[in-house]
């Protein structure tokens, strides 16, 4: 080695010691003065005026005692325009404001970084968007201090005002803020409309201000408490702190009701309402362990108006009742549009029955209901609508000019009013020797009263008038007459005045009476039970269940139909029997009897005295008779109706008060009474295997009689059957009814029995058969086929020829076989020969 590359070798062998000891000493120095890690206590922070998030660093070294710490925008290298703050500790806040909401770092740096560093450690931060406290609920309970619960949906701050107000005075006395809610005291229990006026800030500094209405929850209950709720009303249920989550089951099995739910995150009371719940014991399970139980009650508040058409001269009225006494009573109008009317209010307790009257005083023309509030339980009912006409002058009329009705009837005299509710009506004269006075009053407000004016009966003060509608009345102020009962036919003078003023006038025309006619009706045994009213009478005839007739089935109802007019008035006074008789007498005794007389008392009377019918009705099993001249009730010996009596019914009007004939008026119906039988018009009864077979007969019972019809199997019939049907008697004495026997099948016999469902006619029975079902089949058919056949055998051979004729003797000696027994469509005998050659000849051809 010569000297230079020695001295080059000692040269690169100190280089390369100083440049290991200069490494070495730079990468001391790097690890002495850096931050190791970066912590936040939230992941997540709400931006505002205020906000900031506490940061804590570890630091590795002993270096500086100052770190930088910035919201990096993620790419993790320090910018002059991202927040940042320099901490004098390892533990401090970074105030972030108004900051965009997104996803950041929150970055360190020992010492002061210039732009471009690169941070030495992050830690992720997500950032919301900057949002005040959102109002929740604010709800008015009572523990024994009356308060307020408002719940916001995030922490509460600082509470710059609350104010817990009825009208202008503030309730509040004192507050305190635990999370989202901020627990009011007041000064005392409130039932009116309260507010909350409220001014609060959140941790970033996020501020609301705002009013909102208190819900108010008379009833209270806690853990291991219980209490009574009058349903429509709400109940606060404390669950003793925030959060708690609260099930609600009814206690009786028929009531399936169930809720879960929660008091919410920052509030410790659930709203229970009872509106629209069931009459019950609820359940309520605050946070796993049931606790309280509420009975809710019905209040049983009701409002009813006094009238529900009144006008602007009138006052708003009504009556409001509960099933408790002494409660407070709010009441208010509202318009067509469910908004409260100004000045239109009342306010009182009910007394200790639990009622009281109200008036909101008259209003403007328009439609309005009034709504009552049990002020304490907030329960509450609206009224019926009224409506409200401008005050009219008032004027009254009849309406129609001539009223004609016939003596001792009923006249209808309609008076018309406006304006008003009261009219004066006279009827008669001092030239007719009649004169009435009387006062209506329309009660209803429909405009109009029915005026009813008794001729049978006119100098009473308590029946010669009355009115159709209950809700009217009429007043008699006096009866000037010499008439002791019933008015004479004759024009009679009507007046009708408001006020004192005559308005107008009218004639009332009565008629003389008649007694014009009798028809004879019969309806099914127990019928009669179900005619009590006109109505009734007219519907059976429509139905065909009442049917005229001279032969009534004995245990049958007889009804006879009278028409006679002037007979209402007497009706109505309970006075028929004095003025008219009935008298069904035998016609056919038999020789030395006395011929029997029923017992007419046994009928009820029906009247349709608009149209001048009266119905007697009675049933053949329910009436008896005596051998005398009218029936006797005391008579020791009676009898009953029997098969082939006949009757002559006589009705009469007496004379006296109705009749000036003498010995009365009459008009008769006769009617014969026949055994009670029913009858099948074939025996035996044969059907075909197949549906709607008929079963028909006749009977002497009335029209509408209902049958039961049963055809039950008989012999070695297999399987058993038995079917059941219904048929009504028609108006010819007919019936039938229709069985399905496709189920059934040839040979199988039967017994048919028909009864009655309710009367004395013995059932009626015949055998009956199922025959083969009947098949169509014709010789020109047959015909067609075999002229077909001839014509094939024609092409083919004679052979074929011969054997088709006799196909067709057969076939014309026995066409229904030939028929059944037809071969494949398509291929007679001649073309099945034709076949068969040409398949052996093919067969020998393959050989």
């Amino acid at each position: 080695m010569t000297r230079n590359k020695q001295i080059r070798a000692v040269l690169l062998a100190a280089l390369m010691v100083f440049s290991v000891f200069a490494g070495s000493i730079a990468f001391t120095g790097s690890a002495a003065a850096a931050v190791s890690n970066v912590s936040v206590t939230e992941s997540t922070v709400e931006a505002g005026p205020s906000a900031s998030v506490s940061v804590t660093l570890t630091d590795d070294g002993s270096g500086t005692d100052d770190y930088t710490v910035w919201l990096d925008d993620g790419d993790g290298v320090f910018e002059s325009g991202e927040v940042n703050a320099t901490f004098t500790s390892t533990s401090d806040s970074l105030v972030i404001g108004d900051v965009a909401a997104g996803d950041y770092n929150v970055s360190a740096y020992e010492g002061a970084p210039s732009t471009g560093t690169t941070a030495e450690s992050n830690a992720s931060l997500t950032v919301t968007s900057a949002a005040a406290p959102d109002f929740e609920s604010a709800v008015h309970f009572t523990d024994g201090t009356p308060q307020v619960e408002v719940s916001f949906d995030e922490d509460v701050a600082t509470v710059n005002e609350l104010n817990v107000t009825a009208g202008d005075s503030n309730l509040t006395q004192s507050y305190t803020t635990t999370d989202g809610q901020v627990l009011a005291v007041l000064s005392n229990v409130e039932t009116d409309d309260l507010e909350v006026t409220y001014n609060v800030t959140d941790a970033s500094g996020n501020n609301v201000e705002a009013t909102e209405d208190v819900t108010f929850a008379p009833v209270y209950v806690a853990n291991n408490s219980n209490n009574t709720a009058y349903k429509g009303s709400k109940v606060a249920v404390d669950a003793g702190s925030l959060g708690i989550d609260v099930e609600v089951e009814g206690a009786d099995e028929d009531n399936n009701y169930q809720f879960a739910g929660s008091t919410g995150d920052n509030s410790q009371i659930f709203v229970f309402d009872t509106e629209g719940r069931t009459l019950d014991t609820y359940e309520f399970t605050i946070g796993g362990a049931q606790d309280a139980e509420v009975e809710v009650r019905d209040l049983g508040l009701e409002v009813a108006v006094d009238d529900t058409n009144i006008t602007t001269d009138d006052d708003f009225e009504g009556t409001v009742s509960a099933n408790a006494g002494s409660r407070s009573i709010d009441v208010v109008a509202l318009d067509s549009d469910g908004d409260e009317v100004d000045d239109a209010t009342d306010s009182f307790d009910l007394n200790g029955q639990g009622e009281a009257d109200f008036n909101v005083g008259a209003l403007d023309a328009g439609d309005y209901t009034v709504e009552v509030t049990d002020t304490f339980s907030g329960v509450t009912v609206e009224s019926d609508t009224v409506t409200v006409e401008k005050a009219a002058d008032s004027s009254s009329d009849f309406s129609s000019s001539v009223i004609t009705e016939q003596v001792g009837d009923i006249a209808e005299i309609t008076v018309t009013m406006q304006g008003t509710d009261e009219a004066e009506v006279m009827i008669g004269g001092d030239n007719v020797g009649y004169t009435a006075n009387v006062t209506v009053e329309d009660g209803n407000d429909d405009g109009e009263v029915v005026l009813l004016f008794n001729t049978y009966d006119v100098d009473s003060m308590s029946n010669t008038f009355d009115v159709d509608d209950s809700d009217d009345d009429v007043t008699v102020d006096d009866i000037d007459t010499g008439v002791t009962q019933t008015l004479d036919a004759g024009d009679y003078d009507l007046e009708v005045a408001t006020g004192g003023d005559a308005d107008n006038v009218g004639t009332l025309v009565l008629e003389e009476r008649s007694t014009d006619s009798q028809a004879v009706w019969t309806a099914p045994t127990g019928d009669d039970a179900d005619l009590t009213e006109a109505s009734d009478v007219y519907d059976a005839i429509e139905n065909s269940n009442l049917t005229q007739t001279d032969s009534v089935a004995n245990g049958d109802v007889v009804v006879h139909q009278v028409v006679a007019t002037g007979l209402e008035g007497a009706y109505e006074m309970d006075s028929l029997d004095t003025e008219t008789n009935l008298t069904i007498e035998q016609t056919n005794p038999g020789p030395n009897r006395e011929a029997k007389v029923l017992n007419d008392s046994a009928a009820t009377v029906i009247a349709d005295g608009e149209n001048d019918t009266y119905f007697f009705v009675y049933d053949l099993d329910n009436v008896d008779a005596t051998r005398t001249e009218f029936y006797d009730e005391g008579a020791s010996t009676k009898y009953d109706v029997e098969d082939d009596d006949a009757f002559n019914a006589t009705f009469t009007v007496l004379e006296g008060n109705l009749s000036d004939v003498e010995d009365g008026e009459e008009v008769s119906a006769e009617y014969e009474v026949v055994a009670p039988e029913l009858s099948l018009d074939a025996d035996p009864i044969n059907v075909t295997a197949s549906a709607d077979q008929s079963v028909s007969g006749s009977a002497t019972v009335a029209p509408g009689t209902e049958l039961t019809i049963r055809v039950k199997s008989t012999g070695d019939t297999q399987p058993r059957f038995l079917k059941t049907g219904s048929a009504y008697v028609q108006a010819d004495g007919s019936y039938s009814t229709a069985f399905d026997f496709s189920e059934q099948k040839s040979g199988d016999e039967f017994t048919v029995t028909v009864s009655v469902d309710a009367g004395s006619a013995d059932d009626v029975s015949a055998d009956g058969n199922v025959g083969d079902v009947q098949t169509e089949t014709t010789t020109e058919e047959t015909t067609t086929e075999e002229t077909t056949t001839e014509e094939t055998t024609t092409e083919e051979t004679t052979t074929e020829e011969t054997t088709t004729e006799e196909t067709t003797t057969e076939e014309t000696e026995e066409p229904a076989e030939t028929t059944t027994e037809s071969s494949t469509p398509g291929f007679g005998i001649a073309v099945a020969l034709v076949a068969l050659v040409a398949a052996a000849l093919l067969a020998v051809r393959r050989d």
